[in-house]
């Protein structure tokens, strides 16, 4: 530990004194307390990583060994090297515990296997890399040599399911693999590799070639993440989206009196007695997020998997003068962003929800969006205080179970 003492402090002091004017001293103050971060506000969350490309590599397989065994009658020895271990494979594990590819790595490289040993020890297995990954997670493969991209080529679908992408190679092969007396002609046991044998003594290789481990395989991917759910909540920034899927269900999302609250799909379970409905809060959609406005059209492709769309919309938003636009309006763009990401994305069980009725002058609002929309229920609703919340369950139960089969499309929409 540094002290100081009182005469080295009047050295320093001496030395400020005759220091000239261009000279300067500076003393900085440390202190053992951990520097706290200062926690970053609502818009500076992290985005949910939902596209994410790696480079996937089984593991070598180890080299074979050449040893010999010798005896006092046997003086020229018996081989007795064993085989290299199998390289570990990698692997893709489904799990519901996983939300994004933000804790991947862009490398995943398996373990080697080991090497064989005397005495007809055979090499190690090296361990697999399992990588665990969200379910609705979509593979993409892309071919290094003419840079294409083969899409769709697999689909993580369920928990616990597993896709090897990457396979280890195989062990190298020991000396007790091949002939007895290794300076004959090169045989090996029935059941031992004969096709590799045959192909290298073809090409003129020795049986170093044989005992080297194989190396294992490689991929390139793309993964891209397609949440599931039951129904998924569509609708404008700040419609109430996340309000609504606490009000509904035990979830938690994060909820703010401003735009683009939610950057990433929160899901939450809807239970009745003899059923179990997942419901994904979609982050906001502006017109033109098709072309990649607001949170860009990633998240469009979490609504593919949707059975039923419940469209939020806010009756408040141009009531007392404010820049909003009404919920008929809202209900166009909204489907016509679906449309325009994907054709037919729209063309499913759909239910209108709208919010926010305890506002003044919602009422008539809500009449004039009954009198413009026909042909699917609209639900009032107030999120904050749950009002209309268990008829709004009821009717999204209806749907899931196919008893109700509402769809909207523009023509059911009255604009003038």
């Amino acid at each position: 530990m540094l002290v100081f003492r009182p005469k080295y402090l009047r050295h320093i002091e001496a030395f400020t004194k005759t220091s000239t004017s261009r000279w300067s001293l500076t003393f900085h103050c440390y202190s053992d307390t951990p520097h706290k971060k200062s926690k970053l506000a609502p818009l500076q969350e992290r985005r949910m990583i939902d596209r994410f490309k790696i480079f996937a590599k089984g593991g070598d397989g180890g080299n074979g060994c050449s040893s010999f065994r010798r005896s006092r009658h046997d003086h020229r020895g018996r081989p007795d090297g064993g085989n290299g271990g199998r390289g570990g494979d990698v692997i893709l594990q489904c799990s519901p515990k996983v939300w994004d590819f933000s804790g991947l790595q862009h490398h995943l490289i398996a373990e080697k296997g080991g090497h064989g040993e005397s005495k007809n020890r055979i090499g190690t297995r090296g361990a697999d890399k399992v990588v665990h990954v969200p379910v609705g997670t979509v593979l993409h493969l892309v071919e290094e040599g003419e840079q294409e991209i083969l899409y769709n080529v697999a689909e993580l679908t369920e928990e616990g399911q597993q896709l090897i992408i990457a396979r280890g190679g195989e062990g190298g092969l020991g000396n007790i693999s091949f002939s007895k007396d290794s300076r004959k002609p090169m045989t090996v046991k029935e059941g031992a590799c004969k096709d590799t044998v045959t192909h290298l003594q073809d090409s003129g290789d020795d049986n170093s070639s044989l005992s080297t481990g194989f190396p294992g395989s490689e991929s390139v991917l793309i993964l891209e993440l397609k949440s599931i759910a039951d129904v998924s909540f569509v609708g404008m920034p700040n419609a109430g989206k996340s309000t609504l899927l606490g009000a509904i269900s035990k979830a938690r999302p994060t909820v703010g009196h401003y735009a683009f609250t939610t950057l990433r799909p929160n899901l939450g379970n809807l239970n009745f007695d003899d059923l179990s409905i997942t419901v994904a809060d979609i982050p906001g959609l502006i017109k033109g997020a098709h072309q990649n406005r607001g949170l860009g059209h990633a998240f469009l492709r979490h609504i593919e998997r949707t059975k039923v769309l419940a469209y939020v919309v806010d009756l408040a938003a141009a009531l007392d003068g404010r820049k909003g636009i009404p919920p008929w309006e809202q209900l166009k763009d909204l489907i016509l962003e679906l449309e325009y990401h994907q054709e037919g994305l729209s063309n499913r069980p759909s239910l209108v929800v709208a919010n926010k009725i305890d506002e003044e002058g919602a009422e008539e609002v809500y009449e004039e969006l009954q009198r413009r929309v026909q042909g699917v229920p609209i639900y009032p609703v107030c999120a904050v205080l749950e009002e209309g919340i268990p008829e709004l369950k009821d009717g999204l139960k209806m749907l899931v179970n196919g008893e109700q089969s509402c769809k909207l499309c523009l023509d059911q929409i009255l604009l003038h």
